[in-house]
């Protein structure tokens, strides 16, 4: 009786290991199945956006001159700065919506005999005599125009010491990127 209790009970356990082997399966076929349509609709998806690779876009670059009597000083309360605007129909709609516009400042290096640029702002520290400022040279634009700001920390100077402080001569690049 003992044996055929225990050859009942293995044949019960085969069934029931059978069984949960086969319910194993049947899940990894569903996990896998579900795997795999979440690809393909992945994939559906992903083709479906509409993705723009730019890769013929028209630049120009334009040297721009400002003078030392180029710079305007704004006279504002609170916000004084030299300021020289510059007309630029490169800038036009599509550009100011679809396109980008860096300047550079382009600086001449006498000990190498050769130009380099710095991508604006700029922003330089300067130490004369018992005076720390820091000086900022960014600019704006917008359709048509650029304006290149020139700032003096305001601790400097005052209204009545501003011109102390004016501006050089300067040569800007202007990159502009027309867009797509």
């Amino acid at each position: 009786i003992f044996q055929l209790v225990l050859d009942y009970s293995s044949c019960i356990f085969q069934q029931q290991f059978h069984y949960f082997l086969h319910l194993f399966e049947q899940s990894l076929l569903i996990q896998l199945d579900k795997k795999i349509l979440f690809l393909f609709i992945s994939n559906i998806i992903l083709a479906g956006c509409n993705t723009t690779i730019v890769s013929n876009l028209e630049m120009e670059t334009i040297d721009v001159n400002v003078r030392a009597n180029d710079w305007q000083y704004t006279h504002m309360p609170d916000n004084n700065y030299f300021r020289c605007v510059v007309e630029m129909p490169e800038i036009t709609s599509k550009v100011f919506d679809q396109g980008e516009v860096k300047v550079y400042r382009k600086f001449y290096d006498k000990q190498n005999n050769d130009f380099f640029k710095h991508i604006l702002p700029d922003v330089f520290h300067v130490k004369e005599n018992q005076f720390l400022y820091t000086i900022t040279v960014d600019y704006i634009y917008g359709v048509g125009w650029l304006e290149f700001n020139y700032r003096v920390s305001d601790f400097v100077y005052d209204e009545g010491n501003y011109m102390d402080f004016a501006p050089e001569a300067m040569t800007f690049s202007i990159v502009v990127t027309k867009g797509y």
